[in-house]
């Protein structure tokens, strides 16, 4: 048993971290170094992939800084992420200030200067070493004289001062990482996002031979699922399962972030550090947490007991809450977003049961996964637009239920014509530019893709409760839904 309060009050203190932006660091005090992203922060492997909330805009942030990179640098030794340089590709919002063409810019010098889109990107990854050159290269883009005509004009030059920046390079021990995020930004449609997509991957792919010189993109699930964007030979070295790092959080890892904020948060360390010692015999040092706290699951979970309880109920019949949270969070693929996690555990200990001698309990819990699902399907939103047009007619329906139920409600509301005229409001389901003829199973099947419904083995459409309680339909033994 421990002294709630002042951990109560960090706990209803979390604020999940805002959409990032990966020209904007974050504060390093809320970088939490999961071992399992290694892979992700490899310079060795060029792609990628997450749902929304996962952390690619933040890890992208957190590599292009270098306060933040050196921060994460003793996480990842292996890396040697301390004798990298980051130079940016694309992202979104304005990058003029690290040299990275805009979206509007990119229009310009293909649609307008016309301009092959592989030639702007091998002049976007010239610019990136260009601190790594004796030639002096042109200073804008665009014009007669800008860089990307400058390399259209002389594809062996430009390959000859690649290969010279990348002897630099490995001569100093030094590597650049060339990264690149938020490729749905890349146009105003899907036509042009798949055109730009395939050709940055194309010449991804034609850079494996360089040494120092090393690609980072991270991309949307549907973008690389994208039959449209692999259309191109060899894709597969960059896309398939084995190639990709698929960018995901574990539960140990998501317990690991939370144990970090309470163990940095000056007002519940005190009380934490002395759980931890009375629970495990874990004497805390440093800000960091120790090894035994980020891998070992039954060592969270005991100390998440002290946080929470063990149980659901009154026993384990209902579920232990350790394993509980993380499993009611997951969406259709088994993924957790952080913020969502976060949140969760924010709207849980707000909720106040009377007498309760832990800051978070059961019904605390039950109340956060509410909370949770209403911040995760705005959190969706922001990368889907389209998604609250899509769960708007699905109100009271219960789940599991068979697919023609579903089918029948878009049906009737007319969400495909809706959808499909977005007006500039947001880009339509990837699925619907892959057909000239979209049905309303096309719908579905963007949900499939990215993880917001399941097909149970029945072959019953099951809505994960993440998503599930936020739309307001209903789910036999399910959390409620708030009327």
């Amino acid at each position: 048993m421990n002294d709630s309060a002042a951990l109560r009050t960090t706990l209803s203190r979390l604020e999940p971290a805002p959409s990032s932006l990966a020209t904007v660091p974050p504060d390093q005090s809320q970088i939490y170094a999961p071992d399992g992203h290694e892979t992700a922060l490899d310079p060795e492997r060029p792609v990628v992939v997450g749902g929304r909330g996962t952390g690619k805009s933040f890890w992208s942030a957190t590599l292009l800084n270098q306060e933040t990179r050196l921060f994460i640098a003793p996480n990842y030794p292996r890396l040697q992420l301390d004798r990298c340089e980051v130079a940016l590709g694309f992202a979104e919002g304005d990058t003029s200030h690290h040299g990275a063409p805009s979206r509007e810019e990119l229009d310009d010098l293909i649609q307008t200067d016309g301009h092959a889109p592989d030639k702007v990107w091998r002049a976007v990854f010239l610019r990136g070493v260009a601190s790594n050159l004796e030639t002096a290269l042109p200073r804008e883009f665009r014009g007669s004289t800008g860089l990307v005509s400058w390399v259209s004009a002389d594809a062996s030059r430009t390959q000859q001062l690649l290969r010279q920046a990348d002897d630099h390079l490995l001569q100093s021990g030094r590597r650049v990482i060339v990264l690149f995020d938020a490729l749905d930004r890349l146009g105003a449609d899907w036509r042009q996002i798949r055109e730009r997509t395939r050709a940055l991957l194309q010449v991804t792919l034609a850079m494996r031979t360089y040494r120092a010189i090393k690609p980072k993109i991270f991309l949307r699930i549907d973008q690389a699922e994208d039959a449209g964007i692999a259309a191109f030979p060899d894709a597969s070295k960059l896309l398939s399962p084995g190639s990709r790092v698929d960018l995901s959080w574990e539960a140990r890892d998501l317990y690991g972030l939370l144990f970090t904020l309470l163990i940095r948060d000056q007002n519940s360390r005190s009380e934490f550090t002395k759980i931890l010692k009375e629970a495990c015999g874990i004497t805390l040092l440093e800000q960091n947490l120790p090894n035994e706290l980020k891998d070992n699951s039954d060592t969270q979970a005991r100390v998440f007991s002290e946080l929470a309880g063990e149980f659901m109920g009154a026993s384990a019949t209902k579920g232990r809450t350790y394993s509980w949270l993380p499993k009611h969070l997951a969406d259709a693929h088994g993924r957790v977003s952080p913020r969502t996690f976060l949140q969760a555990i924010r709207q849980a200990a707000l909720h106040r049961d009377a007498g309760a001698p832990r800051p978070l309990t059961p019904s605390g819990l039950r109340a956060g996964i509410q909370g949770a699902s209403e911040m995760r399907l705005q959190q969706l939103r922001e990368e889907y637009g389209w998604i609250v047009d899509v769960v708007a007619p699905l109100a009271e329906q219960q789940v599991p239920c068979a697919e023609r139920e579903l089918l029948a409600r878009w049906q009737e509301a007319g969400t495909l014509s809706t959808i499909s005229r977005p007006q500039g409001r947001f880009l339509e389901p990837i699925e619907l530019s892959e057909t000239d003829n979209p049905q309303p199973v096309t719908i579905l099947k963007a949900l499939l893709r990215i993880g917001v419904a399941e097909r149970r083995a029945d072959n019953r459409i099951n809505i994960p409760d993440i998503y599930r309680v936020a739309a307001k339909m209903l789910r036999k033994g399910g959390v409620k839904v708030k009327r």
